[in-house]
């Protein structure tokens, strides 16, 4: 068996962030039809913070493609270590053989950021040319791409208890994306003068709240991904209009859903679609300038395939990668 390896750094040199928002849309589009299987994932609890998780797919149009993620979240393990390390496996069902093992990462910030930018194209107010990132950890970077990808961002502030990780980050960006980065002292400082803000935290509290955002502000969090921990508080869900990556999902994993239905805020028809619905027409985006709107993505299986296989094909066509014989 012969096998094509990717590091991070090679997933992230093959990267297309406006083709994955593409790849990630088509994905999305087969699910109504019953063309994706996503399974719930498998998380092994392994302390209260430490989590290891199996997220399997399969994407059935012309060719049958699978993917298996492996996932470790050690977010106590210091700021010289990565908290979240992934290795995806992209399997070609017309004949069941292992195609590539790639860095995840990489790969799970790209996806992640594609499927950011896809709520953008729904969600956002079209208008939208500033940005606040909550959170300057490894997924910051892929978030503001992802947003900046559908939208005209010329300015991203920046919050994050770690100074010296949102230092990074605002460097990261000028150099990179080529925005107008700022650091703020407080999460509102950051947000109040926002069009999206992104969430992308370890916090098991809330700390964005309706006072904390303007109307028509489009809000992306993706950093709580269990039942019992969220990043926003029940005003803001309540008032908002709610959307998901997935219906099924949210109302298994998603706390800043299910604790404000626990709590008799909302209850699960507050949930006015997901993505799938969003890109097939069968739900409705944003109705209003002024609509506060919310996108809460817990993570699903299928985005690593639709990305992943992305990155394999442009490898292929690059001579990126080695390949090894097993």
């Amino acid at each position: 068996m012969r096998i094509l390896t990717l590091t991070d750094e090679q997933v992230l040199s093959l990267a297309d962030m406006r083709q994955a928002v593409d790849e990630v849309e088509k994905a999305f589009l087969l699910v109504p039809g019953g063309s994706v299987e996503s399974p719930i994932r498998t998380r092994f609890r392994m302390t209260d913070v430490r989590n290891v998780l199996l997220m399997p797919s399969l994407i059935r149009e012309k060719r049958d493609t699978l993917s298996l993620k492996l996932v470790s979240v050690y977010p106590d393990l210091g700021v010289n270590v990565a908290s979240t390390r992934a290795v995806v496996l992209l399997i070609d069902g017309k004949d069941g053989e292992l195609k590539c093992m790639m860095g995840g990462t990489s790969l799970t910030g790209l996806r992640t950021g594609a499927v950011s930018g896809l709520s953008c194209r729904y969600l956002a107010r079209k208008g939208s040319e500033s940005l606040a990132m909550i959170g300057a950890g490894g997924q910051g970077f892929y978030q503001i791409g992802g947003v900046a990808s559908q939208l005209g961002i010329k300015r991203v502030a920046v919050f994050d208890v770690d100074r010296a990780r949102q230092k990074r980050l605002i460097e990261r960006c000028e150099k990179e994306l080529h925005l107008e980065a700022t650091a703020s002292e407080t999460v509102r400082a950051a947000t109040s003068g926002a069009d999206v803000v992104v969430t992308a935290t370890t916090a098991k509290t809330p700390f964005l709240d309706a006072d904390d955002v303007r109307p028509g502000t489009h809000v992306i969090a993706i950093g709580a991904y269990t039942p019992e921990s969220r990043e926003l508080g029940t005003d803001l869900v309540s008032k908002a209009s709610l959307y998901v990556d997935s219906v099924e999902a949210a109302m298994e994993e998603a706390g800043d859903v299910l604790i404000p239905i626990k709590e008799g805020a909302i209850t699960e028809s507050s949930v006015r679609g997901d993505l799938a619905g969003l890109v097939s027409g069968k739900a409705k985006g944003r109705s209003s300038e002024s609509e506060i709107t919310i996108f809460k993505a817990v993570g699903l299986a299928f985005e690593d395939n639709a990305v992943g296989w992305m990155v394999y094909s442009r490898a292929v066509q690059s001579g990126t990668g080695a390949w090894v014989q097993l």
